[in-house]
């Protein structure tokens, strides 16, 4: 049986991944450095592609190198199988117990503060040879973190319109309405129908940009045609910290506390209110990413399920 053996013309590991890479890092440049070969060699490895499904699959545009649909559509049905075989030897070692059993998870202080004690505190019980890592990012720093490999689980904020690379599983944990913070006092407070416009008008106090709930709150604003007219007090990342700037005066706050607790009034200050406003501003939806394609090691699997099952009692 004649076989054909041209070495371009094999369908290879190292050319896939490399039309995987390039759909992350848009250069051959960059494909080069992460994969620690020739920019030469990592044209090669595409054209390669090219010549053995008889389509173009990427487009020069100056630096930029830009997927064709057909491009996209093979990185779509490669990507999984690139990852498997990238976590291959990790998992092969794990199950002989070779390696040290390692997870690190990035999450934005609120969850980590509110969602996260419980899970973590019952995973340390059933698997203390596991060495946890938590790291504190906001929604975007976590995504990249775990798009970079730092991490191997994230959980961040998801609003309309988010779009998540094709390379990410998604478990969905909640959903937290946007809720406005203001004085008890305060016209927003007593209002019987609140407008975006309205709201507008006021100062605000927001959290920073790099949040999902901030880019939900952006988004509304921009669709309202007020986005450029905001009074923008302050912006931060930690819910205590803006509760304690609308107490001083600042303005009002727009943004997904998650559980909403009744505020407590210290001495000098107003009592401050939560009041919901997702039917003019939306939600976040809390979610929980890996890579896709992925083998899922055992521990952590196990951690997935803990994080999973205690928002689900949370809710029932």
């Amino acid at each position: 049986m004649k076989t054909d053996r041209r070495f371009f013309k094999e369908l290879r590991f190292r050319q896939l991944r490399a039309l995987v890479e390039l759909s992350r890092q848009k250069t051959f440049s960059a494909v080069a450095a992460a994969l620690k070969m020739s920019v030469v060699s990592a044209w090669r490895q595409v054209r390669a592609l090219e010549e053995e499904f008889g389509v173009q699959l990427v487009d020069m545009q100056g630096q930029q190198v830009v997927l064709t649909e057909d491009g996209r559509l093979l990185v779509e049905m490669a990507e999984p199988m690139v990852e498997s075989f990238l976590s291959l030897r990790s998992v092969f070692d794990d199950r002989q117990g070779k390696a040290p059993r390692k997870l690190t998870v990035a999450a934005p202080a609120g969850v980590l503060n509110d969602a996260l004690p419980d899970p973590v505190t019952r995973y340390r019980r059933e698997f203390p040879n596991v060495g946890l890592r938590l790291m504190e990012r906001p929604s975007r720093g976590a995504l990249d973190a775990l798009l970079s490999g730092q991490a191997d689980i994230a959980i961040i904020g998801m609003t309309t319109g988010d779009t998540l690379p094709t390379s990410l599983s998604l478990h969905s944990l909640t959903r937290y309405p946007i809720h406005l913070l203001c004085p008890a006092d305060h016209v927003l407070a007593t209002a019987k129908r609140l407008t975006v416009k309205q709201i507008a008008q006021h100062p605000l106090v927001l959290s920073s940009e790099d949040t999902s709930d901030r880019s939900q709150v952006d988004l509304t604003f921009a669709n309202a045609g007020v986005l450029h007219q905001l009074n923008i007090a302050i912006s931060a990342s930690r819910v205590p910290m803006i509760t304690k700037y609308v107490a001083m005066g600042f303005g009002v706050a727009l943004l997904a506390p998650g559980e909403v607790k009744p505020l407590v009034a210290k001495r000098g200050l107003p009592q401050l209110i939560w009041r919901d406003v997702s039917g003019l501003f939306g939600h976040e939806d809390l979610v929980l990413l890996q890579r896709q394609g992925r083998f899922e090691l055992p521990h952590v699997k196990a951690f997935r399920e803990l994080v999973e099952r205690s928002f689900q009692v949370v809710e029932s």
